[in-house]
Order: C-alpha cells, then structure tokens, then sequence
C-alpha cells in the first residue's frame, strides 16, 4: 500500500520537526537560565523579542495543531 508508505513517511518528518523544535525551545531555555545581572535595556530587548517570537511560533503551532486534526479526519473519511 504505496499511500500508507507515504504517510508513515510524512509521519516520520514531521515528528522529527517536532523533535528539532523541542530541542531548540531547550536550548533557549538553558540560555535564559544562563543570564544574570540584565540592564533595563537587555531586559526590554529579550522582553521584545520574548514577545513577537512566541506569538509567531504559537500561531503557527495552532495551525499545525488544526491541520492535524483536518488530516486525520479526511483520511479516517477516505478510508471509511
């Protein structure tokens, strides 16, 4: 069956992106970790990005989230 072949393969891909995006998200956990003695305006340049960088990673999770959701219907639709 070449189109469950395929989708295991997508499956694969996109768990290892998954698995990059965590390992990123650690390592900036560990470089926050790292940081001491900030002044106002490191404070409000992390603050800053902090911000506009997790709004856009968010948007795009709940996005993947929901295409997610769509694929699985539509597949569990074809199939049954």
């Amino acid at each position: 069956m070449r189109s469950i072949q395929g989708l295991l393969a997508e499956l694969a891909y996109l768990q290892r992106s998954c698995t990059y995006l965590t390992d990123a998200l650690r390592d900036i956990e560990r470089s926050a970790g790292s940081f001491s003695d900030l002044d106002p305006m490191q404070e409000a340049m992390i603050e800053a990005t902090t911000q506009q960088e997790a709004s856009f990673i968010k948007h795009h999770l709940d996005s993947a989230a929901r295409s997610a959701e769509d694929w699985r219907a539509r597949i569990e639709a074809a199939a049954g």
